[in-house]
This record gives structure tokens, sequence and C-alpha cells, in this order.
């Protein structure tokens, strides 16, 4: 018998009412896309291609406010990375990261801006070689780019690559988009706890979505 299947449908059951009366995104619901660019500095150990491996990948990314409070209003910041053809079965691979402390225990709490000034993916990823891996950024003073972070669980955080935005996307196709984070890759993907909670909730929601 599984015990969490109540919780997990009561939760993103949940998500998905507030998506339907809202009429848009419960969470994130304030943000703009982009064109980006990702350059890998290809000097990482990580155990995934994606942050091991030299390279320039064109990206779409969605920053947004994770209340969708009015500046200047403290909140949570998201920043959504989009790897187009890196994820599983040649889809794409989505990244997301939301502002959050910065020392090891702290990166697993979101943290409304300007106390959080480190992205964090809040739970750990596992590569290919079983490695855990939480994934940040921090951005730079361009108001355009962001070095992209890897860090183990109790260590220190290592750049292993460069973001930076292009120009912005239309409104319709802004909105058209549907990130999926729980896919993940062959050899990146977030830990199983929460996975199905969260996947479901995204379903859900997206698919109550205007």
């Amino acid at each position: 018998m599984d015990l969490l299947a109540i919780p997990r449908a009561l939760t993103s059951t949940t998500l998905a009412l507030g998506t339907a009366l809202r009429g848009s995104r419960v969470v994130h619901p304030r943000g703009r896309a982009c064109a980006a660019r990702v350059v890998a500095d290809g000097d990482g150990a990580w155990g995934a291609r994606v942050l091991d491996e030299a390279g320039t990948h064109d990206v779409v990314v969605r920053v947004s406010r994770g209340a969708g409070l009015p500046r200047p209003l403290p909140d949570v910041l998201g920043l959504a990375v989009r790897f187009p053809g890196r994820g599983r079965d040649g889809g794409p691979l989505d990244v997301l990261v939301n502002t959050a402390g910065s020392a090891p225990g702290l990166r697993h709490v979101f943290l409304p801006h300007p106390l959080g000034r480190t992205y964090s993916s809040v739970l750990p990823h596992r590569t290919g070689t079983g490695r855990l891996v939480v994934l940040g950024a921090r951005a730079d003073d361009s108001g355009t780019g962001w070095e992209l972070l890897a860090a183990p669980l109790t260590g220190g955080w290592t750049r292993w690559g460069r973001l930076t935005l292009g120009a912005e996307l239309p409104a319709t196709e802004a909105e058209r988009l549907r990130f999926r984070p729980t896919l993940g890759a062959d050899d990146l993907r977030p830990v199983a706890f929460l996975r199905e909670v969260r996947d479901r909730s995204y379903r859900e929601s997206q698919a109550l979505r205007r």
C-alpha cells in the first residue's frame, strides 16, 4: 500500500485548482522569457555531460518572481533554463533554480531577494555516476548574465559555465512555455524525494492554464 498516495494527490490537486482559479501560474506568475546562450567551461567532473563538457548551448530562459509580488517588495526569484535536446529521449533538459541560501544546508532553503542572492535547485540532482549535486547560479552586475554553479551537498560552489540573456521572446510564445524540471536527463535528474509530487503538480496545473 502506498501511504503517500493521498498526500501526493492532495498537493498536486491543490496547486492545479489554484492555477484554474488564478488563470495563470500559482507560483512564479510574473516573469519574462528570453533566448539565451550558455557557454560551458568544460573542466568539470560531476558525471553529467552538460556540466562537464565544454560547449555552447542556445537555450530558452524564464526569469520570474515566485509570489508575483510587485517591486520593490522582496520575493523569491526564479531562473528556469531549457536546454533543447539535452534531456531524456532527446527531449529538453529543464533546470530550475530559485534564490536561496548559499552555504551548505542553507542552499536547501528558499530566501527572498535581496536576502537570498545565490540561486539554488534546493533539492539535489543525481548524476550519471551516482553523485549528488546541487545546481545553482549567481547573477552578475550586468543584469543579463549569470555564473552557473554546482556544488556537492557539503562543499562549496564551483562554476561550470556562464549564461547570457539575449532577445526577449514575444508574450504569446513566452506564455506557451511549459517547463518540466522533474524529467531531467539520463545523467542528471532530481532525486526521487518529492519528484512525483512535483511532476504531477506541473502536469495538472499546466493542463488547466488558459
